[in-house]
């Protein structure tokens, strides 16, 4: 397999972004020389992912480059927060954020475009994870039901209402993503629609959405926590989160996996995005570029079980079992994206109602 060449001086020794003014970097003898006692602030994931990107992927960029990559976890909300509040003066040069936060953060000026002439391993990402340039993807994560080995899953997601679960099932926590994608389900269930309508549906759905409550024995914020405590048969299912958060205890032959209903998934989309005026963006753009070689996406695909945004990846039969790749099979799964634009617009709104429904 072709492999792309590794960042370099000769790559990223000029930096245009956009139509900005272009950002030169000093001369060298030595590899990446214009790098040489550069710092910049990367805002990552929290959790086991972030960890990984601290200990397998910042190191050796550090060592290629000289250069220092300050790590700083968080999650999405929390992250575009942090760029709204350093905005007149950025502190932060890239941003690990999800899908939904990338409309917004174009909206409020707070990211810039990806240079593509300087970023080599863009070559490789399939357009739908581009983002009109405004960030790329870097996991894709299959969003839905979870539940114990020893449980008979659900075939539609309409069963979730069924007395029978009366007190079995975790809720996701309206502070997380894929509370939306509940929002949706609640909708088509109600509606009889496909999720493609059915998310223009959520405000007439809020009586399904209080009609599960019976059912809800608690709400969760720590996905891996939630997957423990259903394989330990505190619950029966979970509702709903994303694989990567439950797959890595699956193949480690712990009794919780993931469940498909026959109406659909969706796909929870990890991504990066260019700080606007951020500090040093050579390296910052050099830091992105280095998160898409294939060498680093096929390690943290097999320690996260996420599906890179990149093609032309080889994984072994074990770990393929566990991916949604490539972007043929995403299709195949038919694993469904919102449309955040609406999705942003509401959901405030929507999280003041789901917090009364499940906070008394």
């Amino acid at each position: 397999m072709t492999q792309l060449p590794t960042t370099s001086r000769r790559s990223f020794g000029k930096l245009a972004l956009g139509t900005a003014a272009t950002v030169a970097a000093p001369l060298g003898l030595m590899r990446n020389a214009w790098a040489q006692g550069k710092q910049i602030q990367v805002g990552i994931w929290g959790g086991a992912q972030g960890e990984f990107v601290r200990r397998n992927i910042i190191p050796k960029f550090e060592s290629d480059f000289g250069c220092k990559v300050v790590a700083e976890e968080g999650f999405t909300l929390a992250n575009v927060q942090k760029m709204r509040a350093t905005k007149a003066n950025p502190k932060f040069s890239v941003m690990f954020i999800d899908d939904v936060a990338i409309p917004m953060c174009r909206t409020e000026d707070l990211i810039a475009q990806l240079p593509k002439a300087n970023m080599p391993a863009l070559a490789r990402l399939y357009p739908r994870f581009a983002y009109d340039g405004y960030g790329s993807a870097l996991g894709i994560s299959i969003a839905s039901l979870f539940h114990n080995t020893s449980v008979k899953a659900p075939t539609s997601y309409a069963e979730l209402w069924d007395p029978k679960y009366a007190g079995k099932i975790k809720l996701v926590t309206p502070k997380n993503t894929p509370s939306v994608f509940f929002l949706i389900v609640a909708a088509a269930v109600k509606t009889g629609k496909p999720f493609a309508q059915a998310q223009y549906e959520i405000d007439n759905a809020f009586d399904k959405v209080a009609a599960l409550k019976p059912n809800i024995q608690n709400i969760f914020d720590n996905g891996p926590q939630a997957a423990n405590e259903i394989a330990q048969g505190q619950a029966d299912i979970g509702f709903m989160d994303l694989s990567k958060y439950i797959y890595p205890a699956t193949a480690k032959g712990v009794p919780v996996t993931m469940s498909f209903p026959k109406e659909g998934s969706f796909a929870g989309v990890n991504c990066q995005v260019l700080v606007k005026n951020g500090p040093n963006q050579d390296l910052a753009v050099a830091f992105m570029n280095r998160m898409l070689e294939p060498g680093v996406q096929k390690g943290l695909s097999e320690f996260a079980f996420t599906s890179p945004p990149v093609s032309g990846i080889e994984f072994s039969a074990e770990t393929s079992k566990y991916l949604a790749y490539p972007v043929e099979e995403m299709d195949k799964r038919g694993l469904f994206v919102p449309d955040w634009t609406h999705i942003n617009a509401n959901r405030a709104r929507w999280t003041e109602q789901l917090n009364k429904i499940f906070s008394v």
